[in-house]
């Protein structure tokens, strides 16, 4: 038996009025200083526990980055993560996930999402984002 779902979802291009960002993650010490370190460079930041309820968020606002949490490979995070870079190609996706991680080690650009290790070591997300 195969099982499926639907997602229902508004697909914007990045809006016009500044730098936003999606913050999904159910650890609030995490999630809050994402938030606290991406609004002091410039972000306006909307949060979310779960990677599914990113995906709506992201197609509503349209950010220039969303962060998802990943608890292990091909979970909801991980499945979100690949949703997020289909529907949304103008949003950079990266995910955070806990060490140890097989794609943390993996060579850089043989993935369509930035992977980054919890906690997240903030200088490595600034180089993440300077290119946006």
């Amino acid at each position: 038996m195969t099982t499926g779902f639907s997602i229902d979802v508004d697909i914007r291009l990045p809006g016009q009025g500044g730098r936003s960002a999606v913050v999904a993650d159910d650890d609030p010490g995490q999630r809050d200083a994402l938030v606290r370190h991406l609004a002091d460079r410039g972000f306006a930041v909307s949060t979310v526990s779960g990677g599914f309820e990113a995906l709506s968020l992201i197609g509503a606002e349209g950010p220039a980055v969303a962060l998802l949490r990943r608890h292990r490979l091909e979970d909801e995070g991980d499945r979100a993560a690949a949703l997020a870079c289909m529907l949304y190609p103008h949003t950079r996706i990266i995910l955070t996930a806990g060490a140890p991680d097989a794609q943390l080690d993996a060579e850089p650009g043989n993935s369509p999402v930035t992977v980054l290790a919890r906690p997240v070591d903030l200088a490595l997300l600034d180089r993440c984002l300077d290119g946006l």
